[in-house]
């Protein structure tokens, strides 16, 4: 029974330690307000003394370490436990708060490189040579040993200097001079060395000088420095009071005979705790109480009990790591080493063609990044800097090139499982790969995007390459080399566990990719973190970034549109006869022809007016003239489904009327995942004898290029299109041509074609980044709680927007003297990501400026202006243009009327898959479906219909009279 009540003391006393230590870890990551602010309180001072006392435990417990644990080769074992324990806590750590680095996961998987657990690993090093350490220290007296140590400590305490490299003790110097303090201990009989009235003395000096400066501290600083910047100089593991107190308790402990046993996992476990900062990251996460954090500290403390145990049950039974090990008592580590080297070597030869192969799929791996680049230069925009390639995908994209590694081993390991033979599955997976590459490159050289999913039974691209070289050729070489290889070097053959195992990797770790865009998925959450970047908005950028086939796997989860149980033939004719009246209604009361009008739709980049966001206040006004314009057209507030981005998700809404908020979550961009995998899309320039798209930059932005041609544009200018973009102007240093300048292409085009046609601008001035490109900055003075860098930002876009207001005034001007109708829909796509203090869910968040002006000509045949419409969704655009031209429209446009007379306008940025949709209202409060009328709720439904069967159905609508103009 006293043994029982003995180890109960015992582990409650080693329970409440680890509580106490990681309880101070977790404030102190925490950093709550008493330690931020720099005022003297009760929490200050606890925190102070906690802080100390934790370090006093960890001082404690290495002197422990050294003076219980038994130094033998088999510590090695417990070091290979220790690393899979952390490996685990990383990834359940990840489970639980779906977020890592590179370089977290770096830390996990190369601890010793990488510093990861230093106290753990110095703990262990002095272990391993615990008989060394115990015979060079019986050399000496314990009492010049205690000296020598003194003087270590001491004199990087007094004079604040880091003499001797021990840091704040978090290192291996410092784990391991105290666990040898421990082995010197051990040499001696503590419990009856002899301790006169001077040992006493200075004993309870060093604890009383270590509580008092714990103490002290942040009043001393407070007055020293006016803050708390050497508050906690003492609360270090390296201090020398904290070093004497932890020696002094040790003492204590062994003379009183309190003889506390540190389970030995659980020691190195609780030093893992102390010394992992990521750890201590993940368990606070946020910012929470202390209450909370006291909490969670006693978690982690029955965590690391429980796992100690669990540990130490599992050694005691499992021998197979100390064979493969080649662990045992008699050897030390040295020959040990020596002998690890001796394997390790002979493992290389006799696996030397496995070491191969793994080299030449790094080096595809190297390829599919630099061959993803025509000009070998890294993914970049106008005016910013960049290096080549090369540098680019080695340095900076090297983590990406080591997932394209192991996905291509992947392949490797699957044809392995199948074949069971080494040769025939390498020389499969290199041509496979090799011909994956040079397609994502040919095709990146002429169309600026890779090979994509929806393109995989499309031969053409892979045609090209195998044309190259007469095939049967070209098959009988691979096949001849895999026969010499099979023959000449034949290699070991798997057995069927291996294979199963590399055929079921490959399986899961590649059908994952069906949840890569699903925000909340755990391969979303890990490929994020990873470094993965999707860059739908631009698929070469995104091959660039990731590599060709991560790019190619972030673009396979394409769920379109949640399945609808209502969907049938049946249901959209009946859909179609209810709008066709409604279409002859409304046609009724109109005269014009939307054929024979110029419909100009002008998305004007980043475009937003500053003053309207309540943090921000500017000297004056950059869009003065747009403001007069809406004062007396139709005009008010567009809501964006974008913030600093997105700029194809609102042509797309514009041009189709198909709001993307319908879409799934993990459509991110309609135009490279929607689009492709549609036979045909609507669009408004359907219904013109000619169509443009101008946009003065480059044409591969979102896959326009593909797209433009898929909606039936005729032309598209571009920089380096054929169809030349003929005004070249820029405006100080600005890398971008001017809006200006994109006026004068558009008025070429207007005035080239004498009968109605569409233009759909998209200009490029505003775009980030907004650096001093203009002389006319320091008239945008900016007043908000907001640092200067955010001010310098804003005072340069809006400095950008005064002169797209100019340039939009000469264009009013230049259209008004055109004697044939032109409509211009001028509309900001999104506000620019520059301002620190705006809720991205907030409706000012989403706001942009937005006008239809009809030219003179246009307004003397029948155009009209609307009333001030404040809150416009842009899918919108085409029932008001259509409305203020006085122009029929088709059933389809009919139904798009209706929504936007009858509809709040859609947040068209709260995505749900189209389920609970919510709207705005005209005073700008938030309505929720259920609060819609059944009016309401019928013209939501059916436009949801509609987006079914057009995007992700079976398109019966184009076999009807939907689209057609009576």
């Amino acid at each position: 029974m006293k043994n029982l009540i003995k180890k109960l003391c015992n582990a409650l006393m080693v329970y409440v330690a680890m509580v106490i230590v990681t309880f101070s870890l977790l404030i102190t990551q925490a950093n709550p307000a008493f330690l931020q602010n720099n005022l003297l309180s009760k929490r200050l001072f606890a925190y102070s003394l906690l802080n100390n006392f934790s370090n006093v435990i960890v001082g404690v417990l290495l002197i422990l370490i050294g003076y219980q644990i038994k130094g033998n080769i088999k510590l090695i074992k417990k070091y290979v436990y220790i690393y899979v324990v952390n490996l685990l806590i990383f990834i359940g750590l990840f489970l639980w708060t779906r977020n890592f680095t590179t370089q977290n996961l770096y830390d996990a998987v190369l601890p010793i490189t990488r510093n990861t657990y230093p106290v753990g690993l110095g703990a262990i090093s002095a272990l391993l040579i615990k008989d060394k350490l115990k015979n060079w220290f019986k050399k000496y007296k314990f009492s010049v040993i205690l000296g020598g140590y003194a003087i270590v400590f001491t004199l990087p305490s007094i004079f604040n200097k880091d003499i001797f490299g021990l840091g704040n003790g978090n290192n291996i110097i410092t784990a391991f001079s105290l666990v040898a303090l421990g082995i010197a201990c051990s040499n001696v009989e503590i419990d009856k060395l002899h301790i006169d009235k001077k040992a006493i003395i200075l004993m309870s000096i060093g604890v009383i000088v270590n509580v008092v400066l714990a103490l002290f501290m942040p009043y001393i600083s407070l007055k020293a420095h006016g803050d708390f910047s050497t508050a906690y100089r003492f609360n270090v593991l390296t201090s020398i009071s904290v070093v004497a107190m932890s020696i002094v308790i040790f003492i204590v402990g062994q003379r009183l005979k309190i003889n506390i046993k540190i389970p030995e996992y659980t020691g190195l476990l609780a030093l893992l705790v102390y010394s992992n900062n990521f750890i201590i990251e993940e368990i606070v996460n946020s910012g929470i109480s202390l209450k909370v954090l006291l909490f969670r500290s006693c978690i982690v403390s029955i965590v690391v009990v429980v796992l100690g145990w669990l540990l130490a049950r599992i050694d005691e039974r499992e021998h197979i790591l100390e064979k493969k090990l080649s662990l045992n008592n008699e050897k030390t580590i040295v020959p040990w080493i020596s002998e690890t080297i001796v394997k390790m070597v002979n493992y290389i030869k006799n696996h030397k063609h496995n070491l191969i192969n793994i080299v030449i799929l790094y080096t595809l791996a190297y390829c599919s990044f630099i061959f993803m680049s025509p000009h070998f230069t890294s993914p970049h925009m106008d005016g910013d800097k960049y290096t080549s390639i090369f540098f680019f995908a080695f340095f900076v994209k090297q983590h990406m090139m080591i997932l394209t590694l192991l996905l291509y081993y992947l392949i490797y390991r699957f044809f392995y499982g199948i074949t069971n033979k080494f040769w025939l599955s390498s020389i499969i997976t290199y041509v496979a790969v090799t011909i994956a590459i040079v397609a994502d490159a040919i095709k990146i050289y002429y169309r600026s995007e890779p090979i994509l999913p929806t393109e995989v039974t499309m031969v053409s691209a892979y045609g090209d390459i195998l044309e190259m070289i007469p095939q049967i050729i070209l098959w009988i070489t691979i096949i001849g080399i895999i026969i010499f290889c099979e023959i000449k070097f034949p290699q070991e053959k798997l057995n069927w566990k291996s294979r199963l195992l590399g055929i079921l990797l490959a399986i899961v770790i590649f059908g994952s990719s069906t949840r890569i865009n699903h925000g909340n998925s755990i391969v979303n959450a890990w490929l994020s973190s990873y470094g993965n970047e999707p860059t739908f908005w631009n698929q070469e950028y995104g091959a660039q970034y990731n590599g060709a086939i991560q790019q190619f796997l972030n673009n396979v989860d394409t769920n379109i549109m949640e399945s609808n149980s209502n969907y049938s033939r049946k249901r959209v004719n009946k859909l179609v006869g209810k709008y066709k009246k409604q279409a002859e209604k409304i046609n009724k009361g109109r005269t014009n022809n939307l054929s024979t009008q110029t419909i100009i739709f002008n998305l004007s980049e980043s475009l937003a007016n500053p003053n309207r966001l309540k943090e921000i206040e500017l000297s004056q006004n950059p869009l003065s003239y747009i403001d007069s314009v809406k004062k007396i057209t139709t005009s008010g507030l567009m809501i964006s489904s974008g913030l600093g981005g997105g700029t194809a998700n609102m042509e797309y809404m514009t041009l189709t009327g198909l709001p993307v908020s319908n879409f799934s979550p993990t459509i991110a961009t309609p135009y490279t995942q929607v689009v492709p995998n549609s036979n045909q899309t609507l669009t408004i320039n359907n219904y013109f004898k000619k169509s443009t798209a101008i946009h003065p930059y480059r044409g591969s932005f979102y896959s326009r290029e593909v797209v433009y041609k898929k909606f039936g544009f005729q032309k598209f200018m571009y920089l380096g299109s054929k169809y030349k973009i003929k005004h070249k102007m820029k405006i100080g240093t600005n890398p971008y041509l001017s809006d200006e300048t994109a006026y004068q292409n558009t008025l070429d085009v207007i005035n080239s074609y004498k009968n109605g046609q569409f233009i759909n601008l998209v200009t490029m001035q505003n775009h980030l980044p907004y650096s001093d490109y203009y002389d006319n900055s320091g008239d945008y003075q900016v007043s908000g709680d907001m640092d200067d860098g955010e001010k310098y930002n804003i005072s340069n876009y809006s400095a950008g927007l005064s002169y797209t207001d100019k340039a939009v005034q000469k264009f009013i001007e230049q259209i008004d003297k055109v004697n044939k109708p032109i409509t211009l829909v001028f509309y900001g796509d999104h506000l620019p990501g520059i301002y620190s203090n705006i809720d991205e869910n907030s409706l000012e968040a989403r706001e942009t400026d937005y006008f239809i002006y009809s030219n003179k000509y246009a307004r003397q045949h029948g155009a009209k202006n609307l009333k001030h419409i404040k809150y416009v969704s842009p899918i919108d655009f085409i029932a008001l243009t259509a409305e203020q031209t006085n122009s029929k429209v088709s059933p389809y446009y009919a139904l798009l009327t209706e929504i936007q007379r009858e509809l709040p306008t859609i947040k068209v940025y709260a995505y749900n898959n189209g389920k609970n949709p919510v709207f705005v209202n005209k005073k700008g409060k938030t309505i929720k479906y259920k609060q819609l009328t059944k009016k309401q709720k019928r013209l939501y439904n059916d436009l949801k219909l509609v987006q079914y069967d057009l995007t992700a159905g079976n398109q019966y609508l184009y076999k009807t009279k939907f689209f057609k103009i009576q």
